[in-house]
């Protein structure tokens, strides 16, 4: 027979590991949700500003946007804006591609961060933002011509809501991800920070073991969809499957998307013949197009070139 006390240790050892499960991913997730982005403020010309326009989504709820078109084009770009930015951003961004024969769409996805202490959660990329996306997308299928072609550019979490939404529509033809990020990398990140601060007894030291990483990881996405009632973007799985062309481009400096995370992402995506990258030197998060305007602009010309052939 078993010893009583070796079935008392086994009974408190299993209730005290489920106890330290649920009570370290509320508390990752409690400071994960906590984060705040605060981008880099910059000033627009009004002459690039475009004409301002509303788009209904199936429960007729306005989506408000900006158009700037480009007569007898059939090629779109639909810009998304990064978290506290505005849908104004887009002239600091792809100005250039009006130039090229380009509509330009910029989309307003609102819930904009207007304080440190109020983040409404705008800087995650969520299903809802991509629906929203998706709307506007049939919305230019409609304004523009059937067979419009559409490059999505986005940028910080706009980007992961433009690469999502690249699986839904065929008529996506490229997707510009400035400072495409995973939320779950992002969240192993800061529980290998936290975890040797936070965890008691810390059995592992300074270096916990990835499948313990990446565990609460798992756990932390799913709370925190399951607390805030929103579905995120899961990055991780789409670049694992077959997707339309990708260009990646970030900051070596960036402090939000690290190499190692930069590094991560290039790993996990599948479609290698796909997949473009642009790293630009100094450059911290979403600051590439400051320091290296003409090589940005170059790249993202140079990608988009023959993907969007105007055909009679």
């Amino acid at each position: 027979m078993i010893p009583l006390v070796l079935v008392v240790l086994v009974i408190a050892v299993s209730a005290y590991s489920v106890h330290a499960v649920f009570k370290y991913t509320r508390m990752i997730s409690n400071i994960f949700l906590s984060l705040v982005y605060n981008p880099t403020s910059f000033k627009f010309s009004s002459c690039l500003a475009g004409e301002k326009i509303t788009i209904l989504d199936s429960s007729d709820k306005e989506i408000e946007a900006l158009f700037v078109e480009n007569k007898g084009s059939k090629k779109i770009v639909i810009f998304c804006h990064e978290s506290g930015a505005t849908k104004d951003s887009w002239a600091h961004y792809i100005s250039f591609l009006k130039d090229l024969g380009f509509h330009v769409l910029s989309v307003d996805f609102g819930e904009k961060t207007i304080a440190p202490d109020a983040n409404a959660l705008s800087q995650w990329p969520k299903r809802a933002d991509v629906q929203r996306l998706l709307t506007v997308i049939r919305w230019s299928k409609k304004a523009v011509c059937a067979h419009v072609q559409i490059v999505l550019f986005g940028v910080s979490n706009g980007a992961d809501i433009a690469f999502a939404a690249s699986f839904e529509d065929a008529a996506v033809k490229a997707v510009v991800a400035d400072g495409l990020f995973s939320m779950k990398e992002i969240f192993r990140d800061y529980i290998r920070k936290w975890a040797p601060i936070l965890v008691r007894p810390n059995l592992f030291g300074q270096n916990y073991p990835f499948w313990i990483v990446n565990t609460f990881a798992n756990l932390g996405f799913w709370y925190c969809q399951r607390k805030t009632k929103r579905k995120f973007v899961e990055v991780e799985g789409l670049l694992k499957r077959k997707h339309v062309p990708l260009l990646m481009i970030h900051g070596q400096n960036d402090d939000y998307v690290p190499d190692s995370h930069q590094r991560f992402l290039e790993k996990m995506n599948a479609d290698k013949n796909r997949l473009r990258r642009l790293v630009v030197a100094n450059a911290k998060h979403n600051q590439a197009v400051m320091l290296e305007s003409e090589l940005y602009q170059k790249n993202v010309i140079d990608f988009v070139a023959g993907l969007t052939e105007e055909k009679n």
